[in-house]
């Protein structure tokens, strides 16, 4: 399926992607994320029937819409730190999470006949903290502890594979190259503040082009993941180097709900953001100014901001051909 959907994303169509899967675990359900880690409710039968019921939220938009959609797979920390910090030692044991998290994703897809329509994104998450780079893994140690888990979730059978809320620079390109390194396409999503700098203080632009410069395969596209759209505007503001990235290498978001800096978000005990309707406008503007082509959620959404965003790109397309000039032949 990775032809397919890199086939699909340069018919130039614009997707829609899941939203948030640990937040609404931990706020919604009431479930205790070590870590921010999703992968073991799938090996518990409470934590399985909520993740089938927020992914399914979120195929069911899909359904209605008739939009293409990314989903990801509930592997963030499923690699060998998040492995062992969540009681899952065995040395087979990165490769059947990893894969599990794959076919519950390709079994929800086929039960609801999605399969020409949602592509399975296989997600890797930074080693420590996906909002602060200190302690990240330098470039070729990264490439090293993030290969398993990209070759595992390229075997089992994912669309593509993404890397999404990287702090530093070093390890971004480190698992650039473990994911190139696969033969699978895959796109990356750090995490910006509002200057368009990661973390570590390193330019995403810079960033963008450096990786696009000496990893072979380069990256389909990269994202912003893990942030308010109010923070991608302020950005693209701040740095005129992001403008000329748009739309074909920078090509979309998945967006908090809440435009709070992570220290405050981090201490949050409930959810806290924009409703859908502020929220899909938010998204909807960048879309309409920078020609984003994926567009979706992060922590704090749910299935009505994705509902709300896919209504709105509707109208925003209806109006388009509405006051597009006729062709004279």
């Amino acid at each position: 399926m990775t032809a397919a959907f890199e086939q699909a994303f340069q018919s130039g169509v614009v997707f829609l992607t899941d939203g948030g899967i640990e937040t609404r675990l931990i706020y919604e359900f009431s479930l205790g994320l070590r870590d921010f880690a999703s992968f073991p409710e799938l090996f518990d039968s409470r934590g399985r029937a909520a993740l089938r019921k927020v992914y399914t939220s979120y195929l069911d938009v899909a359904a209605q819409s008739g939009r293409p959609m990314l989903i990801g797979s509930p592997t963030w920390r499923a690699h060998p730190d998040g492995l062992r910090h969540a009681g899952f030692g065995e040395p087979d044991d990165l490769t059947r999470v990893n894969t599990e998290a794959v076919s519950f994703l390709r079994e929800l897809r086929r039960e609801m006949k999605l399969e020409k329509q949602v592509y399975i994104a296989g997600v890797i998450g930074p080693r420590g903290d996906g909002y602060r780079a200190e302690g990240a893994p330098q470039t070729e140690e990264a490439q090293h502890y993030h290969h398993a888990q990209a070759r595992a979730l390229a075997d089992a059978g994912v669309d593509f594979l993404y890397a999404p809320t990287f702090a530093s620079r070093t390890e971004l390109i480190g698992v650039a190259l473990a994911m190139a390194g696969t033969g699978c396409t895959y796109a990356l999503a750090p995490v910006i503040n509002g200057h368009g700098d990661l973390p570590d203080g390193s330019s995403l632009s810079e960033v963008i082009s450096f990786i696009d410069a000496t990893v072979q395969p380069r990256p389909l596209y990269y994202l912003t993941g893990c942030v308010h759209a109010s923070t991608f505007s302020d950005a693209v503001a701040d740095d005129d180097r992001l403008q000329p990235l748009m739309p074909k290498r920078l090509v979309g978001m998945k967006a908090n709900a809440s435009a709070l800096p992570p220290e405050k978000l981090n201490d949050l005990d409930h959810v806290e953001g924009d409703e859908p309707a502020a929220f899909a406008r938010g998204i909807l503007n960048l879309h309409n100014k920078y020609s984003l082509r994926i567009l979706g959620g992060c922590c704090g959404t749910d299935a009505g901001h994705i509902r709300a965003l896919a209504e709105g790109l509707a109208e925003f397309e209806a109006k388009s051909t509405k006051n597009r000039p006729a062709t004279v032949t």
